[in-house]
């Protein structure tokens, strides 16, 4: 990892990039999928001028992490644990399939180097989400999709299972990233799973639910101890009259 912040030379030439400072070079197009899993998912809704009309606009938003793999910027340390996502529907008429997005904040401020998701489906599909999220029955989502990520050129040939670490590609100069697109392949949600209720506290061995007695059952037996107790008295009683 080199600094931050230092221009480096930048070259990218049949889908290998060379970062001056690196001793490894980077690669596309491998075999592999990028997989998201996103929750806290929420309905944002508003208005937007679109095409000079007022028109509805509607957001998902969400906090999305990596499954297995890591996402990293070359030119920095560290890589994303937390990405804000945000779903949008595509206008009636545009294309069908399901768009990804991957970019940096590279703003000055407290959110500067974080990361972002966008995904842009159909309105349709947009529409199937959205009432899922209402009724409570899409509380995660997940997604693989094919980008325009690098890996190293050691992880090319990364066995399924192996985590690799996605990187950004980098601008010409060397200071800024260049956004990732995709096209996401697969894409799911599913409510939260059911709460098991907590177990019923197990009896001590000692105990079992057969030999528990209740109180006239007690008292029975006690009446019973009593009378054999008498019984035995007056036995003895006319044994000492008969000597």
């Amino acid at each position: 990892m080199v600094e931050a912040g230092v221009a480096r030379r930048v070259s990218i030439d049949q889908g290998v990039m060379t970062i001056e400072g690196f001793s490894e070079r980077f690669v596309q197009g491998i075999a592999r999928h990028l997989h998201l899993i996103a929750n806290d998912l929420s309905l944002s809704r508003g208005f937007s001028i679109r095409a000079g009309r007022l028109e509805e606009a509607q957001l998902i938003r969400g906090r999305a992490v990596l499954a297995g793999d890591s996402l990293q910027q070359p030119l920095r340390a560290g890589e994303a644990d937390d990405i804000a996502l945000m779903i949008r529907p595509l206008s009636a008429g545009e294309d069908g399939r399901i768009l990804l997005v991957l970019d940096v904040d590279e703003a000055e401020g407290a959110y500067a180097g974080g990361y972002r998701a966008e995904i842009h489906m159909a309105a349709s599909v947009f529409g199937a989400l959205k009432q899922d999220l209402l009724a409570g029955a899409a509380e995660t989502l997940s997604l693989s999709a094919t980008t325009s990520l690098w890996v190293r050129e050691s992880q090319r040939e990364a066995a399924a299972g192996v985590p690799v670490a996605w990187h950004f590609g980098v601008e010409p100069n060397g200071r800024g990233v260049i956004p990732a697109r995709g096209l996401v392949e697969t894409l799911e949600w599913r409510p939260a799973p059911p709460t098991v209720p907590p177990a019923e506290p197990a009896l001590p061995p000692s105990i079992e639910v057969g030999a528990l007695e209740t109180i006239p059952d007690q008292l029975a037996r006690i009446d019973w101890s009593l009378k054999q107790i008498a019984l035995v008295l007056v036995f003895l009683l006319i044994v000492v009259a008969l000597k």
